[in-house]
């Protein structure tokens, strides 16, 4: 049985082909990520549900809405919601310096938006912080789900009945346009969410599937008690709102 805890990514169980795509997405020497993803990462806790998550706004920080506001601004205007803010504490990557987001729904109530901020460490030889925002928009349906993104891929596919469009762009309107084109092509509509409850409770049944799969196909490992201990003398420490 798969049972909630801190858990780390074990990338052995990954081929070296997931190794060579990570080398095209971040332009890294082949050594550096043989070393660095070739053997188990402290991660942080799984599954993340919507309560783990939940935050009040005052737990985020200046940068979070510095750096989010235009994108925002653009949420509004495309006719969402802000249904609250959200926010990863417990995590064992030394690299994370800050993070957030907002969860979103459109009019309809059929249009799940997501803003999420992040600022890393990259290690040497890059040695630098980077910030990356995603914008992604969902529609759940009957037996699977649609989601366009400008999200990077990631080394874990999406599920089978699960559909992601990556698209290279930080435009919210853009993204949002060609998602809804896409529904506009499809015969069934989009569940609708009458009440937060109920994004909720999809939102975590959506975590806790990814989360098992990951889980039983041994791509994440439960941690033990010490290695959690000493992955949490590992972290800088909090900044401020952090």
């Amino acid at each position: 049985m798969c049972a909630p805890g801190y858990y780390k990514a074990n990338y052995r169980a990954l081929s070296l082909r997931a190794v060579a795509r990570a080398r095209g997405l971040f332009r890294l020497p082949l050594a550096y990520l043989v070393t660095r993803f070739m053997k188990p990462a402290a991660t942080g806790w799984m599954p993340q549900m919507w309560a783990d998550l939940e935050c009040q706004e005052q737990d985020l920080s200046e940068r979070f809405f510095q750096a989010t506001a235009l994108y925002r601004e653009a949420f509004k205007h495309a006719g969402f919601s802000e249904l609250g803010f959200k926010k990863v504490r417990r995590f064992l990557n030394p690299g994370y310096r800050d993070n957030g987001g907002i969860n979103y729904l459109d009019g309809s109530r059929c249009h799940f938006g997501q803003l999420i901020y992040n600022r890393l460490h990259v290690p040497p030889p890059v040695s630098r912080d980077r910030e990356h925002i995603v914008i992604a928009f969902t529609a759940v349906f009957q037996t699977g789900t649609l989601s366009y993104t400008n999200k990077r891929k990631t080394f874990f596919e999406p599920m089978q009945h699960h559909t992601v469009v990556r698209l290279p762009s930080n435009d919210v309107a853009d993204i949002y346009r060609r998602f809804v084109g896409d529904l506009g092509h499809r015969d069934e509509q989009p569940r609708r969410f009458p009440d937060l409850r109920a994004l909720q409770d999809w939102f975590d049944s959506n975590a806790t599937e990814m989360y098992e799969r990951w889980v039983r196909q041994g791509l994440y490992v439960r941690m033990t008690d010490d290695e959690v201990a000493a992955a949490l003398r590992r972290l800088p420490p909090p900044l401020p709102n952090q």
